[in-house]
């Protein structure tokens, strides 16, 4: 039993083994911390929108469009389908809202300026719906009046100081609006964030006052406009596919039965993991972090297995004394398994206080805000599950082992025929070997796909580029902002363009025609204004055809790419061809190359570049050297035009990191963890080195006394671990592979799995093992002979 006594002993022997005992515990506290900080991360990502009462039930529609060959799939989806779906039985609640970003507040009292505000628009339905506290404040009074306002509470104390702002007037879109409550900080696990929430009334005025979208003058009306996001709660016993049927229908019969779109009813609590358009990698990211926490705690517990058996041989004599004297195997056996728990119990100690101290770096590498809770039961009833399974493994065969000597053989010593069967631990050190190579490899292919996509070719020059959004007060003004920066030394060009994000754009519409489209023709087609200078600003090049002239017979020109082009079935020369979108008739005057303007997990969509729309993103084009002057130039021009608005750049560049920070994120933290895994590997290396050397330490000795050299007794210590790792390989390669290129599938750009990955992974780990063997054959190859061999 594991009494007073088996613990004072367990104690005792750790202690007269402070190395061994060390290097347990770091191993396993090691390995228990990385695989808590895994959990947590894995635990936040699964629980994005679990928060909401009967989240189980809460939907999401996405708009599925179907062009000729291709399915765009927008998270939005018009206002009129929560309508459409307010009228099936089976819905409880049906939700709009929609967005405005990168808005600017302004404190009326104080005139502060607070940007890059979120505003979010939402109906009356939207807090029946999800649970999003209000700290002070009615809900109803929000939708009382079109210029109500509710703050979230970092955004109050950011605008006025304090949150206790209720009956405080603010500026927003040359409008005033008044508090009249005060809502949590939205949670970051939560799809929907704002720091603002407007009721849908007042955007709806906004709308009805700008004119509508076309003959659609309300938003109940506009069946065009997919920038709403539609959530609805299902009955308990209600069919999403049934009602996904019903709202395709009835969006159909509105339609006058024009069929260019799908709609899909998507679970709300899923979405953050599984795009709408079925993508998975995300989901697959977060299994494969799952996999690693899992083999964390297995690769540490093979590790204690490897270091108890390689230091069987020093408590050979003890056992024996303690078998003569009439112990048991049962005693023996829980006298070490009381060893085992003893250095668990140190390391999950160790381990916890390692996660505590490691979570603030952890969330600033992960871009989290995740915190360790010693009363987290989700957390510790995976790590109790694990530790258990753990303990079990860890404990078991070492103190069977090492209960089972024979007394007489183990007073001389003599273990090598109870361990001749050497097949067990170096099963182990292939399966820790094939893990961290596998690791090695995938780490290799992830850091050549991120380098990779920085690398690649755009289709545009992105260097020393930079944004900045103008408000109309400005754009009114724009030739002579042209004019005036076109003198600064430190500027090289100017644009104006639609384009708010170059990396990430999706302004798009199906309303084109040509010449000779066939009936079922039904692309989908991004659109933005340019000017005349921005083609050459970015470096666009052209397949055929020219550039916008800058003249008034632009507002008859199109400038489309490759994709357009192809899609529309067209056969060059292309220039000429007569093209009309929303109704405004031109001619292509030129075809680009393509260039992309989404996320490189997209493949090049087609797209048109004209001059009629409103543009509002000045482009600057500047040097290496100059660019805090350009800024600043730009600045200044900026302010001879004062609106609610502050002046804020993007350079392109941070604007591509931006879009790519997640998985550069991803590819950081798998490199950590998968450092932590080789670093226990080799841990367990050592272990069996240390083994190899005591078992055959006699053998040693007298190769050494018949003159062998040092080298020579390294190899022979090193040559069958150097087999094992060698076999490791050849199975960690075709996993890797597998892994890899599911990994790589996500992206339309990607690199290629070449040979020379699983070359240099391998040389790695057997560069890494030949190390940790040599060190350790080193020492025993320099060791006095004489000291192994007077026992004899």
């Amino acid at each position: 039993m594991m009494n007073t006594e088996n613990i004072k002993t367990a104690w005792r022997r750790l202690k007269n083994n402070k190395f061994y005992t060390a290097v347990n515990v770091l191993g396993l506290a090691v390995s228990l911390a990385a695989a808590m900080l895994i959990i947590l991360w894995v635990q936040d990502e699964r629980s994005f929108d679990k928060f909401h009462h009967d989240h189980e039930r809460i939907y999401k529609v996405s708009s599925h469009l179907v062009g000729d060959g291709t399915k765009n799939v927008w998270l939005g989806s018009p206002s009129p389908v929560a309508n459409l779906a307010r009228e099936n039985t089976n819905v409880e609640i049906a939700s709009r809202i929609t967005y405005d970003g990168n808005a600017t507040l302004r404190n009326d009292s104080t005139h502060l300026k607070v940007s890059n505000m979120r505003i979010l628009h939402a109906d009356e339905e939207f807090f029946s719906l999800f649970n999003f506290p209000l700290r002070s404040g009615q809900v109803n009074t929000l939708f009382q009046q079109p210029k109500n306002a509710f703050l979230t509470q970092s955004t109050a104390i950011k605008l006025y100081g304090d949150e206790n702002v209720i009956g405080e007037i603010f500026h927003f879109d040359d409008e005033q609006f008044t508090v009249v409550g005060i809502i949590e900080d939205f949670p970051q696990n939560s799809s929907i964030k704002a720091n603002v929430i407007l009721p849908l009334s007042y955007y709806a005025q906004r709308f009805t006052e700008y004119g509508g979208n076309g003959n659609w003058k309300t938003i109940d009306e506009d069946l065009g406009n997919y920038g709403f996001y539609t959530y609805m709660k299902l009955s308990p016993t209600a069919s999403s596919s049934d009602v996904t049927n019903f709202v395709n229908s009835a969006f159909l019969k509105a339609r006058n039965g024009a069929h260019f779109v799908d709609f899909s009813l998507d679970r709300l609590e899923d979405l953050h993991l599984i795009s709408a358009d079925g993508n998975k990698s995300a989901l697959h990211v977060v299994q494969v972090f799952s996999i690693i926490a899992i083999l964390l705690l297995a690769i540490g517990a093979i590790n204690y297995v490897n270091l108890s058996t390689a230091r069987s041989m020093e408590s050979a004599k003890g056992i024996g004394i303690r078998k003569v004297i009439g112990a048991s195997k049962k005693q023996l056996f829980f006298l070490f398994s009381t060893e085992t728990v003893v250095i668990f119990f140190t390391a999950i100690l160790l381990a916890v206080a390692l996660v505590f101290l490691c979570v603030p770096a952890y969330n600033e590498i992960s871009g989290k805000s995740l915190s360790f809770a010693l009363g987290n039961m989700q957390v510790w009833l995976f790590i109790s599950t694990a530790i258990v399974v753990t303990l079990l493994l860890a404990a078991i065969y070492p103190a069977l082992q090492l209960s089972s000597f024979h007394a007489i053989s183990a007073l001389k010593g003599q273990l090598g025929n109870h361990f001749s069967n050497q097949t067990l631990r170096k099963a182990l050190v292939v399966f820790q070997f094939s893990i961290s190579i596998t690791l090695i490899i995938s780490t290799l292919i992830i850091g050549k796909q991120l380098q990779y996509i920085r690398e690649i070719n755009l289709g545009y020059d992105r260097e020393h580029v930079f944004t900045v959004p103008l408000p109309y007060e400005a754009v009114q003004h724009i030739d002579a902002i042209h004019q005036e920066l076109a003198s600064v030394s430190a500027i090289q060009s100017t644009s104006l363009s639609e384009f708010y994000n170059l990396m990430d754009y999706g302004n798009a519409t199906g309303d084109i025609e040509w010449s000779g489209k066939p009936a079922s023709s039904n692309i989908i087609v991004a659109r933005a204004r340019i000017d005349e200078k921005f083609i050459p600003l970015m470096g666009l090049e052209f397949v055929e055809g020219n550039n916008l002239s800058g003249l008034p017979a632009d507002s008859a020109a199109f400038v489309v790419n490759e994709e357009l082009v192809k899609q529309m079935g067209l056969q060059a020369p292309y220039v000429g061809t007569e093209m009309s979108l929303h109704n405004i008739p031109g001619k292509i005057i030129g075809v680009l190359k393509n260039f992309n303007f989404k996320s490189l997990k997209e493949e090049v969509s087609p797209i048109v570049l004209w001059t009629h729309a409103y543009s509002s993103t000045l482009y600057v084009k500047t040097s290496a050297n100059k660019t805090e002057e350009a800024i600043a130039a730009v600045a200044k021009v900026y302010e001879k035009y004062p609106s609610d608005y502050v002046f804020k750049y993007n350079f392109l560049d941070s604007q591509f990191d931006d879009l790519y920070k997640s998985d550069n994120r991803t590819g950081l933290l798998f490199n950590i963890f998968s450092g932590i895994a080789i670093f226990i590997s080799v841990l367990g290396l050592f272990a069996l080195t240390t083994y190899a050397a005591q078992i055959r330490i006699k053998e040693i000795g007298i190769r050494k006394v018949l003159g062998a050299d040092v080298l020579g007794i390294v190899h022979l210590l090193s040559k069958d671990f150097i087999l094992l790792v060698l076999i490791a390989i050849t199975i960690a390669c075709p996993v890797a592979w597998y892994l890899m290129n599911e990994w790589l599938s996500s992206f339309s750009y990607r690199t290629s799995i070449s040979i020379s990955l699983f070359v240099s992974g391998g040389v790695i780990a057997v560069l890494l093992a030949y190390v940790t063997i040599g060190l350790r054959a080193m020492q025993a190859a320099l060791a006095n002979p004489v000291n192994s061999l007077r026992d004899e």
